[in-house]
């Protein structure tokens, strides 16, 4: 338990003067990043961002993580981390768990949640899709042979929060969007992974399929399970729960959807999903704070997480998956796009909104339309800019357009003379609009997230990886690719 927080130096001041004791054997370094100065301590847990340790003399302090130095965060880790070595004796129970689940998923720590996720991807060959202030992702697209619990995901994401401290981990295996793809060939993975077993004839029947194997294996190693709910409200759906250790698995089916299998710590599992609830007022100020101002007029918003859509196209679901993380409400691109994508591919990003709109109202904030083809102007979308709010944008990802922003993108890092920068770029645009105005093709949907006044620019965020992270284009070859509304995820 917290006892207080002291992000005053005063009161750092104040513990510096304990040094002069004798110190625990097990103590870490703490610098506090503004002031350079540091302390011994020992670490007793890391809750809601906050650093709890233990001076010498046993009296308690507290600190926000993000107040220290990249150093001593480390250190914290590693002392959780051989604090939370499991006893030899549950080496036995913790390699048995790694092979009835067929990974090493569970390393040396005997909690995934006071462990680095980078590490715990590293262990599972998952890339790094993402690492932001307080949220990452590391993400696999997997091949038609890999299996996880007996079945075959088709993706599998972990989650990072702050620290980077493993957060959940989702394995979407069946699902409407890959079986029967013209893209993927789905139901090919049964005749690899299972050449013995006859395979599902239908989407139904491989939803099934996939939930009796997973059941197979947490059965063998877990016991039976117990079944509850999980979600809120109306994303409120059952499941059933196996516990091992801190861990709770998850296993869900949708008729017609998916089978899912959500990894979340137990304290979780038993509050049904619920996250803690941040008034609009306080959450406010913190979205601001990601508001990054520059001294050549850029205005932008830093800290969204980047989502790679992947093979399948999920521009729309990823697009609405990096704004919702980025609004603190959980959420996960594959399971998404199953609610609205059929099997060619195509996402109905009306159906896909109001799917969202049912979960963003769970967690106490909304989705608010907006006629982006009608006044794609700056003074438009800078009220939501300004408070640290992405736009999502509908428009053609035209071959044009995506040249103009990668050259112009690239030589904007050099310019020195923005005025003259403007004068060129208001040119160029004046000459190619005419030419992509009217043609509706390539329709996708990425975010706005940043603008530029003086230039008459937005920079422009899609989820294609890192690279494409943030574009700027002018503002009229904007609006002459818009091929419709928008969306925000507003307060």
């Amino acid at each position: 338990m917290i006892k207080r927080i002291f992000p005053q130096l005063t009161l750092f001041a104040a513990a510096l003067n304990l040094l002069a004791l004798p110190l625990h054997a097990e103590t870490v370094t703490i610098t506090q990043a503004k002031t350079g100065k540091s302390l011994e301590a020992t670490v007793k847990n890391v809750e809601g961002g906050v650093l709890t340790f233990e001076m010498s003399n046993g009296k308690e302090f507290s600190i926000p993580v993000n107040q220290l130095t990249p150093e001593s965060v480390e250190a914290v880790k590693k002392q959780l981390a051989a604090a939370n070595k499991p006893a030899s004796s549950n080496l036995a129970e913790v390699n048995r768990m790694n092979e009835v689940i067929g990974h090493n998923l569970f390393g040396e720590v005997a909690s995934l949640w006071r462990e680095d996720a980078g590490a715990i991807a590293e262990r599972l060959d998952w890339k790094l899709e993402s690492r932001k202030k307080n949220t990452s992702s590391y993400r696999l697209y997997t091949k038609l042979d890999y299996l996880f619990l007996g079945a075959h995901p088709y993706c599998v994401t972990l989650y990072g929060g702050e620290g980077n401290l493993a957060k959940r981990i989702s394995l979407v295996y069946a699902n409407k969007g890959d079986f029967g793809s013209r893209l993927g060939m789905g139901e090919d993975h049964f005749k690899i992974a299972f050449p013995d077993k006859k395979p599902p004839g239908d989407l139904n029947e491989a939803i099934e399929f996939d939930a009796a194997m997973i059941t197979e294996k947490l059965v063998a190693g877990l016991g039976e399970p117990v079944e509850q709910y999980y979600g809120e409200k109306e994303d409120k759906r059952k499941v059933k729960r196996w516990d091992f250790n801190d861990h709770a698995f998850l296993l869900s089916t949708t008729e017609d959807e998916y089978t899912t299998l959500l990894i979340v710590s137990t304290e979780n599992a038993d509050l049904e999903g619920k996250v803690d609830f941040i008034v609009d007022s306080d959450f406010r100020k913190m979205q601001i704070k990601n508001v990054v101002k520059e001294e050549n007029g850029d205005v932008w918003v830093d800290n969204i997480p980047m989502v790679d859509q992947g093979p399948k196209g999920y521009c729309a679901p990823a697009t609405f998956e990096r704004a919702m993380r980025y609004m603190n409400v959980p959420a996960d691109m594959y399971l998404l796009a199953t609610a609205a994508t059929s099997a060619e591919g195509g996402t109905n990003t009306t159906k896909l909104s109001e799917d969202c709109k049912r979960i963003v109202r769970s967690k106490a904030r909304r989705i608010k339309e907006l006629e982006l083809h009608e006044d794609f102007e700056i003074k438009n979308l800078k009220k939501f800019i300004d408070e640290g709010v992405p736009v999502l944008w509908q428009m053609c990802s035209l071959k044009q357009y995506n040249d103009i922003a990668n050259e112009r993108s690239e030589a904007r890092e050099s310019v020195t003379d923005f005025a003259k920068w403007a004068t060129e770029i208001n040119e160029e645009a004046a000459k190619y609009v005419p030419t992509l105005e009217g043609v509706r093709d390539n329709f996708h949907i990425c975010m706005v997230i940043g603008y530029n006044e003086a230039t008459n620019e937005v920079a422009v965020s899609d989820s294609w990886g890192p690279r494409y992270e943030i574009r700027w284009v002018h503002v009229d070859i904007a609006r002459a690719v818009t091929s419709r509304g928008g969306f925000a995820i507003d307060f």
